[in-house]
């Protein structure tokens, strides 16, 4: 939030230097990010912290000022409520009647109506403190609204009572297919769940959000209803984020407002339409009951003590919340303090809350420090999936990838370009944005959003791994947490000064099956499959035991584009809760061969429709036990090749681990091979 140090003097005297009061405050828990400007044109940068809504008015942060500078507060002057006269109470132009049909949403609803208005700009010093604060001048009498927002952190709405049909407000839940065109033009669709503000035959303004154009004060504006409320904070929250949109009104609604602000706030704007807008006010009507929040908190000068280490006097705890509006009394008989928190203070509940302000107004700093006394507890055991992961980890890092981490929560938009039907993704009841409103369920999403950011900065190469979460579950159907480990290849695999190799499917199998070397479930193999994300003949699945577990392709250039990634991407994920839930097999370490090898070469063409895996499992099985090794050295398809073949060869070495092999036995072993692929994979020999 913004906050105008020229703004802020007028309700407390400052002497202090603009960067001295940034550190009081700062220190104080009201953080000071950064500081515009110099001297009285200062303007403060604050965080505030969401339990504390009372900040969010420049009047809030003067009271803080006020407590840690021991200085008075002075709040603005308003003019009492004119006395309507008999002909004003006999005009109709002039009354509006509200009913409150959702008491539990608009507990309370204060209406003051205006005539004689003149719309107009407002004048220069309005404009400038509302510029400063980063808002938009409009007129004088939407400027009015948000001037006081600004200052005392209740939000009002102006509406042009002409418009309002009956001269009605009705506070009510949304009707089924109900609409309403908001003051910046947009037509939202409600659901029965939205309170909004109504007049006889349809909604002006949803409840605590944003005010409806078609009751929009104008410049031929001459009577308005200024509405004051209070808003029950978690049904302005939920509307707020059904609908995708965030006021300066609803941020407040939200958090919480004080409840007896909303009578001051109204007679304060009343004040300035008065004297800026030449206002007469004609009617006041208030609808249901300011809510009460005011409780009664015990408070022991020998706990303040205990907990902040330093003895505190009764008079300077009474002094030191008094200064923050509270009210303080004695009880004799226990000599504990009865403190009440105003209105505007709701979290204020219990005495550690009180100990925690009388700390904050005497200054952190001055409070001794101590070691706090530690006990140390035996560690626990790692929750489910730890250990799974941390491996994938220590495996991925030996293989050279390096680590990303990315959102769980994602957008329609991310899903859609990742051709996920959000419809079947499970989506969070009250997202705190549409960009972040659906449990991911893949990594790969969060993969292309790293890879774009990083080709974007002229990386030419990346060899990536993500390990965590993905969620699974159509709505309504039980929600599955499952833990992956993503593999990412984008541009070159490796560069040296003889040559650039490009990333490419073979490289990403070899580093899942190297990935999966070390465990000891169910045997791997890979199987052709058609994924949606990838491009058509580029993906297949891996399957142990009788499960998948796992997919790996070539992501698909149309959805490279969606996603303004030029470069080719692989991309591979593989579920790691499935590898630990299968049966695990012993480990075997056979002794190295020390007799020399006798080779052979095997060439031989073969339909290119049959699997690789299936083509090894032959070659294996025929060769028998004395092939200690097998490795595929070329393979070619060209003009020389019949259409739908390729030229394969093969290196083989046979060995005997207890004597030298002779050639002819090597031969004998090496001729079965040749018969056995002709016989059962019809292969043309060479």
């Amino acid at each position: 939030m913004r906050v105008p140090l020229e703004w802020l003097k007028e309700f407390v005297a400052i002497t202090l230097k603009p960067a001295a009061l940034a550190e009081r405050l700062t220190l104080a828990g009201l953080e000071v990010t950064a500081i515009e400007g110099a001297g009285e044109a200062a303007i403060f940068e604050i965080e505030i912290t969401p339990n504390r809504p009372d900040w969010l008015s420049i009047i809030g942060v003067a009271r803080e000022v006020a407590a840690i500078t021991r200085q008075r507060l002075k709040v603005p002057a308003v003019v009492p409520p004119h006395v309507r006269t008999r002909a004003a109470e006999a005009s109709r132009a002039a009354t509006v009647s509200i009913t409150l049909d959702d008491k539990a949403g608009c507990p309370y609803y204060l209406g003051r109506v205006f005539t004689g208005v003149r719309v107009s700009p407002s004048p220069a010093w309005m404009q400038h403190r509302l510029a400063a604060c980063d808002l938009r001048p409009i007129n004088n009498v939407v400027d009015i609204t948000n001037y006081v927002l600004l200052e005392t952190g209740q939000p009002l709405h102006a509406f042009d009572l002409a418009t309002l049909q009956g001269a009605m407000i009705r506070v009510r839940r949304a009707a089924a297919k109900e609409q309403v065109t908001t003051l910046e033009g947009h037509t939202h669709a409600l659901s029965a769940d939205m309170l909004v503000i109504a007049d006889r035959q349809r909604p002006v303004a949803i409840a605590g959000v944003i005010g409806g154009h078609a009751s929009a004060v104008t410049d031929g504006t001459q009577a308005v209803l200024l509405e004051s409320a209070f808003f029950e904070p978690r049904t302005v929250r939920r509307t707020a984020r059904a609908l995708g949109i965030t006021t300066d009104s609803s941020y407040r609604f939200e958090r919480g407002i004080d409840p007896e602000g909303v009578a001051r706030a109204s007679q304060r704007a009343g004040t300035l339409l008065i004297e800026l807008a030449f206002a007469q006010e004609s009617a006041l009507v208030e609808a249901g009951q300011r809510p009460s929040t005011r409780l009664v908190i015990s408070l022991s000068a020998a706990r303040v003590q205990r907990r902040l280490g330093v003895a505190v006097g009764e008079p300077t705890l009474r002094t030191s919340l008094v200064r923050l509006g509270c009210r303080v009394a004695s009880r004799a008989a226990t000599g504990l303090l009865q403190v009440t928190p105003p209105s505007f203070r709701r979290d204020l509940l219990h005495e550690v809350d009180l100990i925690e302000e009388i700390a904050r107004v005497r200054g952190y700093d001055q409070l001794p420090a101590t070691l706090p006394s530690v006990t140390l507890a035996a560690p626990q055991a790692p929750e489910a999936g730890h250990t799974q992961a941390q491996a994938a980890r220590r495996g991925c890092c030996a293989l050279g990838l390096s680590e990303i981490q990315t959102w769980s929560l994602l957008g329609a938009e991310a899903l859609r370009r990742c051709r996920i039907d959000p419809q079947r993704c499970a989506r969070l009841q009250n997202p705190l944005s549409q960009d972040h409103a659906y449990l991911r369920p893949s990594l790969l999403p969060g993969a292309l959003t790293v890879v774009r950011r990083n080709l974007a900065q002229g990386v030419t190469g990346l060899k990536l791994f993500e390990v965590g979460r993905v969620f699974q579950g159509a709505p309504g159907d039980a929600l599955r947490e499952i833990l992956v480990v993503g593999l990412v290849l984008c541009g070159e695999w490796s560069r040296d000064w003889q040559a650039r190799l490009p990333a490419d499917f073979f490289r990403l199998k070899g580093l899942v099956e190297a990935l999966s070397r070390g465990s000891r479930s169910a045997p791997r193999r890979w199987q052709p499959a058609s994924l949606a994300w990838s491009a058509s003949g580029e993906s297949a699945t891996l399957i142990a035991g009788p499960q998948a577990v796992g997919e790996a392709g070539q992501v698909a250039p149309d959805l490279l584009t969606a996603w303004e990634i030029e470069t080719p991407v692989w991309f591979a994920q593989i579920t790691l809760d499935a590898e630990a839930a299968m049966p695990q097999t012993a480990s075997a370490v056979l002794p190295p061969i020390t007799m020399p090898p006798v080779k052979r070469d095997l060439s031989f063409l073969l339909d290119t429709h049959i699997p690789f895996a299936r083509l090894e499992s032959v070659i294996r099985e025929a060769a028998g036990p004395l092939a200690t090794r097998i490795e595929l050295i070329d393979r070619y398809t060209g003009k020389q090749v019949p259409p739908g073949q390729a030229s394969l060869t093969f290196t083989l070495e046979y060995r005997d681990p207890a004597r030298t092999l002779t050639g002819g036995e090597a031969d004998a072993a090496h001729q079965h091979l040749r018969e056995t692929l002709v016989r059962e994979l019809g292969a043309t020999l060479r």
